[in-house]
């Protein structure tokens, strides 16, 4: 049963934002979705949302979080597909891989080695997507820009149980609009020459989302401003 919700109407707020954005800056409206990102977010918070229904894609990142969230009788009845977005240990991706639908931090050969092997043991294809690094900062993890292109052909080419579905890229932390516009440009270029209409470029974030629908973003990743 829906109960009225804020956080559901700054969901479909944001949604319509983004996808009138979308539409003005030539892009397919229907194509662009909403990562709501509940890694933040207690386990009421999240049923209060998804009990409204139409949202089917999530964001989590730290795993035994998410596990204990998403296993609780708060969250167990709701079916939506789990995107995990933080940085993967190769350690623990075969947990990642047997309980999320998305991997979207896929951005060594390593790692991509021990998902294609888990999906080998499962009999199925992982699907995930290619982090791409927009900053210099050391402590962020993704590829660098220059680096992209050669990844995604030899993941291709390497790992017949991994499905490259897109890009994911974090910008700098900065309220530069010309600087955050470069940045989502980029890996808007790379995504056009690699992936297609139907996959994820996800770029974007509550505080920018806006300029990065505006290049292309078509599931910008949204936590605290559906949760404010």
């Amino acid at each position: 049963m829906c109960h009225k919700s804020s956080y559901f109407d700054n969901y479909c707020r944001i949604l319509a934002d983004a996808r009138a954005i979308a539409g003005k800056n030539g892009f397919d409206a229907d194509k662009v979705n909403v990562l709501v990102v509940t890694k933040y977010a207690r386990a009421e918070q999240i049923a209060q949302l998804l009990s409204c229904g139409g949202i089917s894609m999530i964001g989590e990142s730290r795993l035994q979080d998410s596990l204990e969230k998403w296993n609780s009788p708060l969250l167990s009845g709701y079916k939506v597909q789990k995107f995990f977005i933080g940085h993967l240990q190769t350690n623990k991706a075969a947990k990642v891989v047997d309980n999320f639908d998305f991997i979207c931090s896929l951005d060594s050969l390593r790692l991509a080695r021990c998902i294609d092997k888990e999906g080998e043991k499962l009999g199925r294809s992982v699907s995930c997507l290619v982090q791409i690094k927009l900053t210099d900062r050391e402590t962020q993890g993704g590829l660098p820009l220059k680096e992209a292109g050669d990844f995604i052909e030899q993941v291709r080419k390497g790992f017949k149980h991994i499905t490259l579905r897109g890009i994911m890229a974090i910008a700098p932390d900065t309220e530069d609009k010309a600087l955050l516009k470069e940045c989502f440009k980029k890996a808007a270029e790379i995504f056009k020459v690699y992936f297609t209409k139907e996959d994820y470029l996800s770029l974007g974030m509550s505080g920018d989302y806006e300029t990065a629908v505006a290049e292309g973003s078509n599931l910008p990743r949204i936590g605290s401003a559906v949760f404010k």
